[in-house]
């Protein structure tokens, strides 16, 4: 059994992610605005269920030049909000890590060159700007990237651990010299920097240039997710020639494997590097696609992977521990509530955990639940890797007994904080089977299916600008194709 002592609790609230169980935390007339007491409530909850941290990401629509000014209500709101997070969470019981991506800037993703003058002031102003913003915070994370990076004037990945350490020294430090930073090492690793982002000539660091088709090629179909194990080699041979520049508790986040699943393709294992690293820091793991994608809102079972991949991290190096991520913390609580218990066990069985789960909620004639759930996990893309496959048949059967067993539930049996309360849950429960049953049906009218999902999940782009990162559209479009087709044990799983 491994007991894993940090156990953080991630919300991604970025602009591009932006649904109805995902907190706005950037426009006051919209909609899924969280009060101080709900975000009370959920601290209380992911306390209840293990956590001890909460990170949370300073986008890149905050990460920007207005903030500068101390005028912008966006960011003066952001940052009022989160101060009275911070404390909340702490009167709950739970630290506070804000992360950043080292050079990202703006709603339009650009990609500051930290070997450029004007872009390495802007990069250091930002970051003194958010530091001195939350004078109670426990930690802040450097981030490689993702969005973020840069190829330009010669950059690669010793550019962002140079970055790093200047960071850390001049702002990190200056503001608070006990702190105990983190720093990223996401993707192959160091997402963005050098040869693992597309290379193409005369990049203006843009976001809309980097992902334009016409600049697309075999050999690069994605602007990350380029790097090989050769670099990945000696990106953390430079690395940990350089920790000892970092304060001796700074915690370094590594993944057991460099792809977006923490598979060991693209830049392979960094299991050797995680126990070399171990040596001298503090680690932990940033498992970002074992619980939920970063497209589609549903509510996801991917437990028997995430209880196998945490006891990988546990056999593989001294890990403290690690983060369940999500995009729809209003929906996921069953991932939520399982992640917590293995984190703190990893010999828990994620199946009874999941009833264990259905039983505080609803009842011990719910645990059932637990099981039938699994039948959500049909959606591919990131993340995607289900235990079981099913037949239409066999969805169809099963999404009625969800429903059968939700409508009787009774949510005041609930003996667990969750957030938001049960008989909300109970009904987004039920509005999930009901679409799921419809779309494995015969003849179901898609547009219908698409219209649906966008007015219970993306409504808020009615109110708000679409991210240059336009994925609210595609969300619905592909949540309209679930089930489009009879699945076969034959397919490949993504």
């Amino acid at each position: 059994m491994a007991h894993f002592t940090y156990r953080s609790l991630y919300i991604n609230f970025a602009e591009h992610l932006q649904n109805a169980w995902n907190p706005n935390m950037y426009y006051l007339e919209a909609p899924n605005r969280w009060s101080v007491e709900d975000w009370k409530n959920y601290f209380v909850m992911i306390k209840s269920f293990g956590y001890n941290n909460f990170e949370f990401w300073i986008s890149p629509t905050l990460f920007d030049r207005p903030a500068l000014s101390g005028k912008s209500p966006l960011h003066e709101n952001f940052k009022r909000e989160m101060n009275e997070i911070i404390k909340v969470g702490h009167e709950v019981g739970i630290t506070l890590l804000g992360g950043m991506c080292a050079n990202c800037v703006g709603p339009g993703w650009y990609f500051a060159c930290p070997k450029g003058k004007d872009d390495k002031k802007l990069i250091f102003d930002l970051w003194n700007f958010w530091v001195s913003s939350f004078p109670e915070i426990d930690s802040f994370s450097i981030g490689p990237g993702d969005p973020g990076g840069c190829n330009r004037n010669g950059c690669n990945h010793e550019t962002f651990v140079d970055l790093a350490i200047e960071i850390t020294d001049q702002v990190l430090l200056k503001h608070n010299p006990d702190m105990k930073p983190f720093l990223g090492t996401w993707g192959t690793p160091f997402s963005g920097w050098g040869e693992d982002l597309k290379y193409i000539e005369n990049w203006d660091g843009t976001w809309a240039m980097l992902t334009d088709p016409k600049f697309a090629t075999p050999e690069t179909p994605a602007h990350i997710w380029n790097g090989k194990r050769e670099r990945a080699k000696k990106a953390f041979e430079y690395l940990i020639s350089k920790l000892p520049k970092f304060p001796k508790e700074t915690t370094v986040i590594i993944n057991t494997g460099m792809d977006p699943d923490t598979n060991f393709t693209m830049g392979g294992s960094a299991k050797k590097y995680a126990r070399e690293i171990a040596k001298t820091n503090p680690i932990t793991t940033w498992d970002y696609s074992l619980s939920e994608g970063e497209l589609i809102a549903y509510p996801h079972f991917r437990l028997p992977r995430m209880s196998t991949k945490m006891r990988e991290w546990a056999a593989a190096a001294p890990y403290k521990g690690g983060m369940n991520y999500t995009m729809t913390p209003k929906l996921s609580l069953m991932t939520q509530y399982v992640a917590g218990q293995i984190m703190q066990d990893t010999d828990i069985n994620p199946d009874i955990a999941a009833a264990d789960f259905f039983e505080k909620v609803f009842g011990s004639e719910m645990r059932g639940l637990g099981e039938l759930t699994e039948a959500f996990e049909v959606v591919r893309g990131w993340g995607y890797h289900p235990r079981n496959l099913w037949s239409k048949e066999m969805l169809r059967e099963t999404y009625q007994e969800i429903i059968d067993m939700l409508e009787a539930a009774d949510p005041s049996k609930c003996t667990l904080p969750i957030f938001p309360d049960p008989e909300t849950y109970r009904q987004d429960l039920l509005w999930f089977a009901r679409e799921f049953l419809k779309m494995a049906g015969e003849n179901c009218d898609r547009a219908e299916v698409r219209k649906e999902f966008w007015e219970k999940s993306q409504k808020i782009y009615d109110f708000i600008p679409m991210s240059c990162d336009p994925r609210a559209h595609l969300a619905a479009d592909n949540f309209s194709k679930i089930l489009e087709r009879e699945v076969s044990w034959s397919d490949p799983i993504c």
